[in-house]
């Protein structure tokens, strides 16, 4: 059994998320590490084989999904700026597909959640499993996955979230998104006390190292519900509470204003208080079916 890592965020980040899922804890920073279990593409990197690009990502999902074998651990993280854009396909529920963007978008174009379907959910051979954490704004369902893990009664239950069905070549595919399709995600200096990253990540690093990667998927979300709702304070729409700014902010503009205007810009919708979500390609038991990362 492997586990294989793609890490598209800051170093420091991909390096706890590299050692909280049991993987490498050390890591050449231009690239993979010394066993090529895992890559890295950050958006500070002088050499442009190893930034964030369309094709780069491109290429690093290529490297992710090939020579799968059963008992595998694939995990995917992304960590910067997410969109939406109208449907076209007809799949989506609410209209739009949502979007990540790599560093090129404006002239390479972003990169839609079918696309993502395609290549890390369709191919997943059978005994594997990929977990994909998306820390963007509108990255709910940022891979199609059709179901989406819902809070009812105190208790979480599965609901259908889109028109079509898409599904794997066998394997289990996992996505946990930032916040809901409708939300903009918020970044924390909690990790590093310094650096800001995204919040859902943070609460995602900080529920596995402290319950452990054998809990279940209805654990982690809460977990990651109680984190989130602590860092933020509860807040609601209209703003951010102190330490916290805009996933997609970037300067100039506090983080807030460029998130909410970018949000905007590029068709995102309003900003709440922020969900994280865990979506599926199957209706597996979120009670009972454990991590394993």
């Amino acid at each position: 059994m492997q586990t294989y890592v793609v890490c598209l965020s800051i170093l420091t980040l991909a390096l706890r998320l590299a050692s909280v899922s049991h993987k490498h804890s050390c890591m050449q920073p231009t690239s993979s590490n010394a066993s090529g279990a895992v890559q890295v593409l950050r958006d500070d990197q002088r050499n442009p084989d190893f930034t964030p690009t369309r094709s780069n990502i491109f290429r690093a999902i290529q490297w992710l999904m090939m020579d799968q074998r059963p008992g595998d651990s694939l995990f995917f993280h992304f960590s910067g700026h997410g969109s939406q854009k109208v449907d076209t396909s007809g799949d989506e529920l609410d209209g739009y597909d949502e979007t990540i963007l790599p560093t090129d978008y404006k002239s390479a174009g972003q990169i839609v959640d079918d696309e993502l379907n395609a290549m890390l959910v369709r191919p997943l051979q059978p005994g594997v499993v990929l977990h994909a954490l998306i820390d963007a704004c509108h990255s709910g369902t940022a891979m199609d996955l059709p179901y989406r893990a819902k809070a009812d009664g105190g208790r979480f239950h599965w609901k259908l979230k889109s028109r079509q069905i898409k599904g794997t070549s066998g394997g289990t595919a996992f996505q946990i998104g930032a916040c809901k399709d409708s939300q903009t995600a918020a970044d924390t200096n909690g990790l590093s006390g310094s650096a800001y990253t995204g919040a859902a990540t943070y609460s995602f690093i900080e529920a596995v190292e402290k319950y452990g990667a054998q809990q279940t998927y209805a654990s982690l979300l809460q977990h990651m519900m109680d984190s989130l709702h602590k860092r933020m304070g509860g807040s609601s729409a209209g703003g951010l509470p102190s330490g916290l700014t805009s996933l997609t902010g970037g300067g100039g503009l506090t983080g807030a204003a460029v998130g909410l205007m970018a949000s905007f810009l590029l068709g995102g919708g309003a900003m709440g208080a922020q969900v994280p979500v865990i979506c599926c390609d199957k209706q597996v038991d979120l009670y009972a079916t454990r991590l394993g990362i």
